[in-house]
């Protein structure tokens, strides 16, 4: 199942641990409150973040996974794949806010949950081709808290 994770330049899957059959037949998964989040990935962050003090961290690996998980849905259509990308990179100036010290680390295993089938990993290449003329600029680092948002 890693194996398009490591066209992304991830190193690995983060995790040994599979998708249950129901959340990896699609791309889109399971996401029974509709927030947005599959389930599976929720489950992840909520138990590995589960601290009183991880509730920014859980907010904005759950940005990251939103932008992600909808930019895997329309990555056929240019335009919302620009828009998505966006979110993509508003979602890492936060989580890197958050987590300054070992962003890498948290950001490389929520992606390898998230991309955890070869469809998925397709979707996610499909959509990032579709911005690849489109230049999108970083915000400066004392702007990235501003990047977080809640649903």
């Amino acid at each position: 199942m890693c194996a398009g994770l490591l066209l992304l330049g991830l190193g690995g899957c983060g995790s040994n641990d599979e998708a249950p059959a129901d959340t990896a037949a699609t791309v889109a998964g399971v996401d029974a409150d509709n927030d947005g989040v599959r389930d599976d990935v929720e489950t992840y962050i909520d138990q590995t973040y589960s601290s009183g003090t991880d509730g920014p961290t859980r907010d904005a690996l759950r940005q990251y996974a939103r932008a992600v998980q909808a930019a895997m849905l329309d990555a056929g259509d240019q335009s919302r794949s620009v828009t998505h990308a966006e979110s993509r990179f508003r979602a890492i100036e936060c989580l890197m806010a958050r987590r300054p010290v070992d962003f890498p680390t948290v950001f490389s295993d929520l992606r390898a949950r998230i991309l955890n089938t070869d469809a998925r990993s397709k979707a996610y290449l499909q959509a990032d081709g579709q911005v690849t003329a489109t230049q999108i600029a970083l915000l400066p680092a004392d702007q990235w808290p501003a990047a977080c948002v809640t649903p």
